[in-house]
């Protein structure tokens, strides 16, 4: 990655600012609000190695972080929230509250949040992708969309971002990277130090969520309606986060729900116990409403046909010759 030097945005036009955040930030739904009869914007922009920093002045205005963008967006990020001037109404799923000036915030861009911010406010965004930030996940679940209070890490942190957006000086691969990485363990310790002076009970960690989810599939193969949608709303996390809990094992919820099924479906073919129960049956218990669904499905995963398998693998009766 070549050096850059902070780039400098200004605006009067709201088209051209919602094409412009989507294209350097996130794809955000930005609307005017309150009484304002004017639309105005001003930030400056820069690369923190796979991060983006960026300090901004807007008209009175809302930002809307939809649904369909937050699960199907390129990449997961967090996103910080520093308050300079004026103020912003947040919210992020039940977390709802007011930042003055000198306070912060964090948020989960796979999920919905809101940010409505008064007249000439200015703020302070630093965007980190999740894949760089992955020990922050318990605390931003507890914290997101909580009005946070400044002073120690926190404001350091901002110092810093500041500094580097005014310098003129442009930072190399190397500098970005090492930049980013104090800035996500100082950030890290700063969240997990809310969590404990605000009594908060944090989220299990991203294997144990893994593990608990592929539990509850286990235990719930034989229903039909057993779905990525679904665990996503027993869980209550997004279906973009369900889907990152699975990156580790390079499979799919949905995936890894199709592979469990067959696989019950293939210990009871071989069953004593079930060897007078129909492929329908079988089917039937291991969630596949459609018979002939689970022959191909079972046929392109084990290169064999259900009736072929249990005829191969079906322990024989004591009574019955050996071949």
């Amino acid at each position: 990655m070549a050096a850059e030097l902070p780039v400098e945005i200004r605006t009067e036009d709201l088209q051209s600012w919602r094409e412009l955040a989507s294209a350097r930030f996130l794809p955000l739904q930005c609307v005017p609000a309150g009484r304002a009869e004017r639309f105005f914007c001003s930030a400056l922009v820069a690369r923190l190695g796979d991060s983006l920093a960026a300090e901004l002045c807007v008209s009175e205005s809302r930002v809307i972080r939809r649904r369909v963008d937050a699960e199907n967006g390129d990449k997961p990020y967090f996103k910080l929230f520093w308050q300079l001037s004026g103020r912003s109404h947040v919210q992020q799923g039940p977390n709802d509250a007011v930042l003055e000036p000198g306070m912060w915030s964090v948020y989960d861009t796979t999920r919905e949040y809101r940010i409505e911010s008064s007249d000439r406010a200015r703020f302070m965004v630093l965007l980190v992708p999740q894949t760089e930030s992955m020990g922050w996940s318990p605390a931003v679940a507890a914290l997101a969309g909580r009005a946070l209070p400044g002073g120690g890490v926190p404001h350091v942190v901002l110092s810093g971002l500041a500094g580097m957006l005014r310098d003129g000086s442009p930072l190399d691969d190397g500098s970005q990277q090492a930049l980013q990485a104090s800035t996500v363990s100082l950030l890290e310790c700063a969240l997990q130090g809310q969590v404990g002076r605000q009594g908060l009970r944090l989220m299990p960690d991203a294997p144990t969520r893994l593990r608990q989810v592929q539990a509850y599939i286990d235990s719930h193969l034989a229903d039909s309606l057993l779905s990525p949608e679904g665990l996503a709303r027993v869980f209550g996390v997004s279906r973009r986060t369900l889907y990152n809990l699975f990156i580790a094992t390079r499979t799919t919820p949905r995936a890894y729900i199709q592979l469990a099924r067959l696989a019950r479906a293939r210990a009871l073919l071989a069953e004593p116990a079930w060897r007078d129960n129909t492929l329908s049956q079988v089917a039937k218990c291991s969630g596949f409403a459609d018979p002939a669904h689970f022959t191909r499905a079972f046929q392109a995963t084990y290169g064999t046909t259900p009736s072929a398998w249990r005829r191969e693998h079906a322990p024989r009766d004591s009574s019955e010759p050996a071949q």
